[in-house]
């Protein structure tokens, strides 16, 4: 079950389509199996996708809200849509698939 607010469904997306183009660029330029058989290619497909999500999380969830006030307190209340995946910010997973990656790199 995904759980996600506003764009936060793009974390898996990004990642998912940088993953199949980087199997594709990378088989099309060193042999079809390389994708598999070498132990680079998907910790960069992954760095990759970590700083476009955390690029794109950081500007979506710093956007400035709405701000409205009620006319009878005079209180000012400031609405903000969340991008999220997991109840985690979009902007964190960028960290997380990053350090993902280099764990999966010296793994290998």
């Amino acid at each position: 079950m995904l759980v996600w607010k506003g764009m936060g469904i793009l974390v898996f997306i990004i990642t998912i389509v940088i993953a199949i183009i980087m199997q594709l660029v990378v088989d099309q330029l060193f042999g079809v199996g390389t994708y598999k058989t070498a132990t680079w290619p998907i910790p960069v497909a992954i760095a990759i996708s970590g700083i476009i999500v955390g690029w794109l999380g950081y500007i979506l969830n710093n956007k400035p809200g709405r701000i409205l006030v009620d006319p009878e307190t005079n209180e000012s209340i400031e609405f903000k849509k969340e991008h999220s995946l997991f109840w985690i910010p979009m902007q964190f997973w960028g960290i997380i698939l990053l350090v993902a990656s280099v764990v999966l790199f010296f793994v290998h």
